[in-house]
């Protein structure tokens, strides 16, 4: 069971993720953990599900965005207009927020490179382009008006809360942990019933490596089993009450995909577009492909840690193929 202070708000959206979680904190101020997307019917449901409990959205005090990907902070700039709540995130989503057009301009260069080397199509890429470009649509520019990064506490509820920065499905996710009730705010972290996509996203630094975003996930997803949460609130679905188990799954599941992705190689290179084919031979849409190949660069990023695959660039092309010693 969750905190009595702390409202679960599940809004429905227009994406096939389906319904979002947002929650509602009891206090002075009164917080907003995630609006859902900028769209009709989570707005109506937004403002149903206050109403119920006997608020508006002008009583907001406070909005914590827990990252940047729209269906999460679409309603913000909205929500502050009408409140003047302040608004709450990690320093990583800052320029996502402030102006995603340019940051969306500012990136197009790295994953140009990324899809070229990929031997993706290019009809395929300007799918991906637009899928990307009308997710602006779902969202409004809002500048946040303070951060929460790792190792800082929040108070909801009366309690402080820690915040843990946990990057691997967005490089500026942050969970929210109270240890006296052994409640994880876990938003995308932790998914009960789908894994969340590790999804490519250039260095925030640029010149600096690329993030090996499934790496990433997969120590923290350990990272966050080992506070033992007795319930983790998640961004999509129900809670989850067996955190270690779930953890479990998850690492088994990525370790049998990326198994599937190295036998796919069978002695022979293959581009990362090669790989994504054969393993989702069924996607269609713009997003999807973005999505597909997002993974499938994660479970080779995984092997190669693990030195089990190697990457060498042949004719303006990264082919993959096995280690001599895998």
């Amino acid at each position: 069971m969750m905190p009595d202070y702390l409202h679960l708000l599940s809004l429905p959206t227009p994406f096939p993720i389906g319904p979002v979680n947002t929650y509602l904190v009891d206090g002075d101020p009164l917080t907003l953990i995630d609006t859902g997307p900028k769209a009709d019917v989570s707005r109506a449901a937004l403002e149903a599900g206050l109403a119920k409990l006997g608020r508006r959205v002008e009583d907001l005090g406070r909005v914590i965005l827990t990252h940047h990907h729209v269906d999460h902070m679409g309603l913000a700039a909205e929500i502050v207009a009408r409140s003047g709540a302040e608004v709450l995130t990690h320093p990583y989503n800052l320029p996502w927020l402030a102006d995603a057009a340019s940051q969306q301009a500012r990136n197009r260069p790295f994953y140009a490179r990324i899809w070229e080397e990929a031997g993706v199509p290019d009809d395929i890429v300007g799918l991906i382009a637009q899928a990307n470009q009308g997710m602006l649509h779902w969202m409004d520019p809002i500048t946040p008006t303070g951060t929460l990064a790792e190792g800082q506490t929040v108070e909801l509820g009366g309690q402080p809360w820690q915040v843990f920065h946990t990057p691997g499905h967005a490089g500026g996710l942050i969970c929210l942990w109270e240890p006296g009730s052994r409640t994880l705010l876990a938003n995308d972290h932790f998914l009960k019933d789908i894994s969340s996509n590790p999804v490519l996203e250039p260095p925030a630094v640029p010149g600096s490596p690329r993030p090996r975003r499934l790496v990433e996930y997969l120590h923290h997803m350990q990272r966050m089993a080992a506070l033992e949460p007795a319930v983790a609130l998640p961004g999509h679905g129900e809670p989850v009450t067996d955190v270690a188990g779930l953890v479990r799954h998850r690492v088994a599941f990525h370790a049998r995909r990326a198994e599937r992705l190295l036998e796919s190689l069978n002695g022979s290179a293959v581009t990362l577009w090669g790989l994504t084919r054969t393993t989702f031979p069924r996607v269609q849409r713009g997003m999807d492909y973005f999505l597909a190949l997002s993974e499938v660069l994660a479970h080779l990023d995984l092997l190669e840690a693990e030195g089990r695959v190697q990457a060498q660039l042949r004719a303006g092309q990264v082919q993959w193929l096995r280690s001599v010693s895998s």
